[in-house]
């Protein structure tokens, strides 16, 4: 029978599983050890079954990987895993951004859902919003690679990441962790766990963490340390066992983060104007006067990171999530049974965030009566945000028929409420506003001049909201653009998947999943007329999908597997909160498909010295939603609209050889061809949508991409073994627009990471001691993370990643 789906080895009972997990905390080789590579034990069709027997495209980092490799929270996972790009993204420690194979999503409105999913115990994340946060006793992170439809659901197009904690044992136990480093880097967490009392186990954890920044704000009055972080996060798991066969677990957890987001340099004031279809001249640093020409001071090298700003709206970030979490598990003789709840809040927001990379002084004829004043380039706040999420999931996991056919049958309901309030102020040249009945002001203010054969010149800018209490402008008189949005969904799925030995080598998996998702939504912006919340408009709407996978494996040979997928992926349609007109807001964009064809290889080598995994994949991408930017006397935000199809190609390698004892070399890499077959995109000038695609790139689809870790653990002294780890991760330059993309792309990049641990270093008769030495960034790689072209406001710019950094972990166990 295949080593996929249905074997017996392929399926593991809980305790299996937990002798396996127990015996793979130590390096693969280490001394003493039988040079293989240790087995590794997945959740990827939500049950437990070995790495090399899942037919699918899969990166697994156990418990003793992430400690070698210092990984706290998942962001930090993202280089190392072939097609996966995983970022914050701008004025957020929090909001994460997850692109695998060329698919997600960087838009931070709370009513847009992820194109990759995220789970923590089973449990659906349903905004990477909030996201980023120190998950405390990390036991497994899955990156699964390609559309995840039926068994993990909607808003999986690209993938999922799938991150395990650890339970309670039963046993006593305790472990603590010291971390420090530079830029008063310092990070403190503990975990007890408490011996079995009657029926009940428990394990109380917690975290607490320091980070100053990297980067430095020298304007009075305003937070000084950026890209700094102040964390602390705690974890009490409960674990209930009255038989054998039931299994109950209640986790709650709690996160309060603050800290002030990295900041956002410019990196370009423009000079003309690119919609896709013509460029028009518009120089910003002659036409918009101080301000842009300040701002134009600011740039200095632009591909060089900035640590010293002066800027004049920066405050700090918090983010507070609470998460209750119940799972039951029953096990029968044939079958197990499965309950998942899940009540999660998340509340996140700032006082202001400062994206116009200054402080400028300029002249305005509406807010300083033509003097100079304080102006904002690009001021936003997020004075509340709020997501409530209610989760219930029923699985049935079971086998049949001699366990040649493995199932899982399930049914999923989900609930969210999100809402937001996101003001926002800025200035455009005067050039824009002529017209608008104020010429002859600014005329008199010396402010613009009627030149002959060429009309009304002007240089300045105006700041917007306009100062008077009347709709389209600033009804509440408070200085900004106020829009509030907030959202109501309901959905519920059934699926189904199984796998049937067809033969002794041969598996064939099926699968199919539908889903149905009801939204009601509405939206105040007072830059379309609106001057109350009485008067926000409201819209609802339903869509659905049936998502299939189906899977031929086949055995070649001991250890050698192959596979042929075909699966479906969908990304529910929704409403645009930043509509900057009624008719955008009434006109709800479609859901998108993605249809993906792969081949796999999952194979040991050598006598298990060697493992090479691969996967050559195709995705037809169709309804593709697209974030289009918009800016304007109405505000500054982008748009979603399904721009058209595209096709994504490409290949991934897994490659980890155990050379000799003790030695470990790992090799990922990934090639990925992404490109646009279709983009629709509304021409100004024919008021018609046409297709732009010659001129396009698919954002965030690095072409290459990869990383080689060596791993040497040996053991030079009596008390303790040593091990020395060096990454380096390497990526190809990428855009972060389809078109606007000229001034804010990212160059190719190479991070070199290295750790020195001291390990297994008794201390008494049930204690051990690790002390390591760890840098990232090592060579100092300077690097764009995000960047955003804010269009007709006349600049661009982005956030560059974290410079060197450097420290020491002490951590202690006691078992």
């Amino acid at each position: 029978m295949s080593h996929f789906g249905c074997n017996t080895r392929s399926t593991l009972t809980p305790l299996a599983a937990a002798l396996i997990l127990a015996g793979a905390t130590q390096s693969p080789g280490a001394l003493g050890q039988e040079l293989v590579l240790e087995e590794i034990v997945v959740t990827a069709q939500r049950r437990q079954t070995m790495l090399q027997d899942t037919p699918i495209a899969v990166t697994a980092f156990n418990t003793e990987k992430i400690v070698d490799l210092g990984i706290y929270d998942v962001s930090d996972i993202g280089g190392l895993a072939p097609n996966t790009n995983i970022q914050k993204q701008p004025s957020s420690n929090s909001n994460m951004s997850i692109y695998i194979r060329g698919v997600g999503s960087g838009e931070t409105s709370l009513m847009v859902d992820p194109k990759t999913s995220f789970y923590l115990d089973g449990v659906y994340m349903s905004k990477t919003v909030g996201a980023v946060f120190d998950i405390v006793d990390l036991e497994s992170v899955e990156v699964l690679r390609g559309p995840q439809g039926t068994l993990f659901g909607r808003n999986s197009t690209g993938g999922a990441l799938n991150v395990t904690t650890v339970k309670p044992t039963g046993e006593l136990g305790f472990k603590a962790e010291a971390n420090f480093g530079n830029d008063g880097y310092q990070r403190t967490a503990l975990s007890l766990d408490l011996p079995r009392v009657g029926m009940m186990s428990a394990k109380i954890s917690g975290m607490i963490m320091e980070y100053d920044g990297w980067a430095e704000n020298d304007f009075p009055g305003q937070e000084r340390d950026m890209a700094s972080e102040d964390n602390e996060a705690y974890r009490i798991a409960l674990r209930f066992e009255p038989m054998d066969s039931l299994t109950i677990d209640y986790v709650y957890d709690r996160t309060n983060n603050a800290g002030v987001p990295t900041p956002f340099q410019i990196t370009k004031v423009k000079d003309s104007l690119y919609n896709g279809f013509t460029t028009t001249p518009f120089p910003f640093t002659f036409l918009g006067g101080s301000l842009y020409q300040d701002m134009a001071a600011t740039v200095g090298d632009p591909d060089k990171r900035r640590e010293d700003y002066t800027l004049d709206a920066v405050t700090e970030e918090w983010l507070d999530v609470k998460g209750n979490t119940l799972t039951v598990a029953w096990e029968f003789d044939s079958f197990l049974l499965k309950y998942i709840f899940a009540d999660r809040d998340t509340n996140s927001g700032y006082g202001s965030t400062d994206l116009d990379g200054g402080a400028y002084i300029a002249r305005d004829l509406l807010y300083g009566g033509g003097f100079p004043v304080p102006t904002p380039g690009f001021h936003a706040t997020i004075d509340k945000g709020f997501i409530e999420l209610t989760t219930n999931e029923l699985q049935l996991i079971g086998d049949a028929f001699d366990d040649r056919l493995q199932y899982t049958v399930g049914y999923y309901q989900y609930k969210e409420e999100i809402y937001q309030s996101n003001p926002q102020t800025f200035s455009l040249p005067i050039q824009f506003f002529l017209g608008a009945g104020f010429d002859d002001a600014y005329v008199a203010a010396g402010l613009c001049n009627d030149i002959p054969g060429a009309g009304l010149v002007c240089q300045g800018t105006q700041r917007l909201p306009f100062p008077f209490p009347f709709p389209e402008a600033d009804p509440n008189l408070n200085g900004q653009v106020d829009f509030i949005y907030g959202q109501k969904t309901e959905s519920w799925a059934v699926y189904t998947q199984g796998t049937y030995a067809l033969t002794d080598r041969l598996d064939l998996t099926a699968g199919v999943r539908y889903t149905e998702d009801d939204r009601e939504g509405f939206l105040f912006n007072e830059s379309i007329g609106q001057s109350s919340f009485d008067e926000r408009f409201t819209n609802s709407g339903t869509w659905d999908n049936v998502s299939y996978l189906a899977t031929l494996s086949y055995e070649l040979m001991d250890s050698v597997n192959i596979y042929g997928t075909y699966s479906t992926g969908y990304n529910s349609g929704g409403f645009n909160s930043r509509a900057s007109t009624f008719s955008s807001w009434q006109t709800p964009y479609d859901e998108e498909e993605l249809f993906s064809y792969e081949l796999g290889l999952k194979s040991d080598w050598f006598g298990s010295r060697v493992r090479l995994n691969a996967a050559l994949f195709y995705n037809d991408y169709e309804d593709i939603q697209v974030a289009q930017f918009e800016a304007g006397s109405g505000g500054a935000s982008s748009r979603i609209v399904n721009a058209g199809k595209a096709t994504y190609q490409g290949l991934e390698i897994e490659l980890t050889a155990l050379i000799t004892q003790g030695l470990l070399a790992e090799l990922s890499y990934g090639y990925l061809d992404a490109e646009f077959d279709e983009y629709l995109a509304r021409n100004p000038a024919t008021d018609r949508e046409e297709n732009i695609a010659d001129v396009t790139t698919v954002s965030r689809a690095p072409e290459n991409s990869g990383n080689l870790g060596l791993q040497y653990d040996f053991e030079p002294w009596s008390f303790g073994a040593l091990s020395a780890r060096v990454d380096v991760q390497y990526t190809d330059g990428f855009t972060f627009h389809p078109f606007q993309n000229q001034f804010d792309s990212a160059d190719d990049r190479t991070i070199v990471n290295a750790r020195l641990s001291l390990k297994d270093i008794n201390v008494g008769s049930s204690g051990s001691l690790r002390i390591a030495g760890w840098v990232k960034n090592a060579t100092d790689e300077e690097y764009r993370e995000w960047g955003i072209d804010f269009g007709t406001l006349g600049f661009a710019g982005d956030t560059y990643g974290r410079p060197r950094t450097y420290g020491v972990d002490l951590i202690y166990e006691f078992r």
